[in-house]
């Protein structure tokens, strides 16, 4: 016998109060295991204090009219009882396909613990819309079951239900999915490979709502025992209620019901609902059939196709041979050419070594030319202080006789008109002598005119 363990829903609910990562955990609150049997823990699980403890035997959920109770009693029992017929408050068809948007892919996983032995089994339900489109078809709706032991590899929480998930969540109550929300093939994808690779979780996907209650059972969860608890809270009465029955017929129906196998008229509730969906759909049929009868040519073409292909196939199977022959050549090819790559390797170390040292040789090399020009620039320097110390005397020499040859000229015309000066002074002087007696008698004629005038 199983007791409800954890429960956790993943993006799943009504729109106004959805489960975006929920876990309610009811673990280690109960007895001791009388037979705890051996489990492997995690590589990184802490060391286990004590005997395991049973989930709580009990519990109470306190929220008001409208917080969400006969939503969680929806999605437990569309776990354990699938099919739409077995949703708690009525026969409604369509109330889980509510609580799925388009982008979604819902969970629902239940982890079990074995009342003597303490292990543990996880059974859950994933659903999505086909298309990623909301649509009141109820083919479009996708609904796949699971189950898996839970151990090392795999657990409730580290579910693959999106693209990066945590091998344990960081903090308590903290979610681990994160990352890109996985699709249900994705989630299957991974469901699977985590089975491969840990062949202990045994994995089991199912699709098919008999054969899912009939692993219910293998595994040792008895639906039936569900289908109570859902009449039980029907219409959240008490489980007295069930049995509250006014006439015998009444008793002798539960009765039946109890012990008696419904499988066979669920099928046939099925059938004819499936016959009444077809009825309805009959002018889209006929548009089918007019379709089919319209593909009848396309489905020639396909055949020639395939058998193009065929012919392809035979091709790319000789194509193939030869690749295979030509791999094989390339294979010795490659080991001979490692080999030489392995000489020319140990060449280019050599190189690599060789040009080491002339690296060192040309640095050395550098340094000395680089010493030997600064001595030849500051001997050039000296030499070319002295021949410029030389040239200003040259300058200064030259610029003396330069200063010379101008004053030459002057000098010359200084000396010319000296002479003419000294010839001219003798003239005047010469003339002067001659002219005194003239100007003597003509001083005196003077005198002589101005007495004579007084007079």
């Amino acid at each position: 016998m199983y007791e409800l363990s954890r429960v956790r829903l993943y993006s799943i609910g009504p729109a106004g109060a959805r489960y975006a990562d929920t876990v309610l955990d009811l673990r280690g609150v109960g007895r001791p295991v009388p037979d705890p049997a051996p489990t492997q823990a995690e590589f990184f699980e802490e060391e286990p204090v004590g005997p395991p403890r049973r989930p709580a035997p009990a519990g109470v959920l306190f929220l008001e009219n409208g917080g969400g109770k006969s939503v969680l009693l929806k999605l437990i029992f569309s776990v354990m009882l699938p099919g739409h017929r077995n949703t708690l408050g009525g026969a409604s068809s369509g109330v889980l396909r509510k609580f799925l948007l388009a982008d979604d892919c819902g969970h629902v996983a239940l982890e079990w613990q074995h009342v003597q032995t303490g292990e543990c089994v996880v059974v859950g339900k994933a659903s999505e819309w086909r298309g990623r489109q909301v649509s009141g078809d109820p083919r479009k709706f996708a609904e796949a079951w699971y189950s898996f032991r839970p151990g090392p590899g795999l657990t409730l929480d580290n579910l693959p239900v999106a693209e990066a998930t945590a091998v344990r969540p960081p903090v308590e109550g903290a979610s681990g999915a994160q990352g890109r929300r996985r699709t249900m093939k994705g989630f299957r994808d991974a469901l699977t490979e985590a089975g491969k690779a840990y062949p202990h979780l045994e994995v089991h996907w199912e699709e098919i709502h008999d054969r899912w209650n009939e692993h219910l059972g293998d595994l040792g969860l008895d639906p039936e025992l569900f289908r109570y608890q859902r009449e039980m809270n029907a219409d959240e009465g008490e489980a007295a209620g069930l049995f509250a029955v006014k006439k015998d017929s009444d008793f002798t129906d539960l009765l039946l019901r109890a012990v008696t196998d419904t499988r066979d008229t669920d099928g046939l509730a099925d059938l004819v609902g499936g016959f009444g969906n077809k009825l309805g759909r009959r002018a889209e049929l006929i548009a089918e059939r007019d379709f089919t009868a319209g593909s009848v040519d396309l489905l020639g073409r396909i055949v020639e196709a395939a058998e193009a292909r065929t012919r392809a196939r035979d091709i790319h199977t000789a194509a193939e041979r030869r690749t295979r022959n030509l791999a094989r050549r390339l294979t010795a090819r490659g080991a001979r050419e490692r080999v030489r790559a392995g000489d020319l390797a140990q060449r280019v170390t050599a190189a690599a070594y060789a040009v080491t040292h002339a690296e060192s040789a040309r640095d050395r090399s550098a340094l000395i030319a680089a010493e030997l020009a600064y001595r030849h620039a500051s001997l050039a320097l000296t030499g070319a202080e002295k021949s410029a110390a030389a040239q200003k005397r040259e300058l200064a020499e030259a610029r003396t006789l330069h200063s010379a040859w101008q004053a030459a000229e002057a000098v010359l015309r200084h000396r010319a008109a000296a002479d003419r000066v000294a010839r001219v002074s003798a003239a005047i002087q010469e003339a002067e002598r001659d002219a005194a007696p003239a100007l003597a008698a003509r001083t005196k004629a003077a005198v002589d005119l101005v007495r004579a005038l007084h007079a």
